[in-house]
């Protein structure tokens, strides 16, 4: 799947909802490290109609940890940003594999640079800062699932991600938005 998913949200509700059960959330504002933004299937902040059929294939453009695909992030490195979104916001989605658990968050040192706009608060940050910088996402029991979002990123600059999927150690990668190689 190469597909670039859309960022505008669908009418599903908030993603400020009551987290999944068994979820904690710790100390710090929504969207922060300590307090990631909860995801799930029913509070995502849109429908992809197509997500109940897809057979989800990769290739070496996605961004591939765990059971987290970014399609096509891998390949930003040396693309125009205006291809992906305009104001420093930039239009890609996750796909998590079905019933799986995985959180997604930019490193402390680009918070003032870079952010997530996967939940709806997030979609009216001003700047990076007051983007999310942490989300965890739990795909459908069903089926691989698809949450509508991006990046909010300043300038063409590489930014160090982590992503941890439930249970595990973080993986951290180093990605270019728009910047050539790091």
């Amino acid at each position: 799947m190469a597909a670039v998913l859309p960022l505008a949200a669908c009418g599903a509700p908030e993603a400020g909802a009551p987290p999944q059960a068994g979820a904690v959330q710790g100390a710090g504002r929504p969207g922060s490290l300590g307090n990631p933004r909860v995801l799930n299937c029913e509070n995502r902040n849109g429908e992809v109609p197509e997500e109940k059929t897809m057979v989800l294939t990769t290739g070496p453009e996605d961004l591939v940890i765990g059971p987290l695909v970014v399609p096509g992030l891998m390949a930003w490195a040396g693309a125009r940003p205006e291809e992906y979104g305009a104001d420093h916001k930039f239009k890609v989605g996750a796909v998590v594999r079905k019933g799986q658990t995985v959180t997604l968050s930019i490193s402390a040192e680009f918070h003032d640079s870079a952010g997530l706009l996967y939940s709806e608060p997030s979609r009216t940050a001003r700047t990076p800062a007051e983007a999310d910088h942490a989300v965890t996402f739990t795909a459908c029991a069903d089926r691989d699932t698809i949450f509508v979002g991006g990046f909010y990123v300043l300038e063409p600059r590489c930014v160090v991600l982590e992503i941890r999927p439930q249970g595990q150690a973080a993986v951290r990668r180093e990605i270019s938005f728009f910047g050539g190689a790091c």
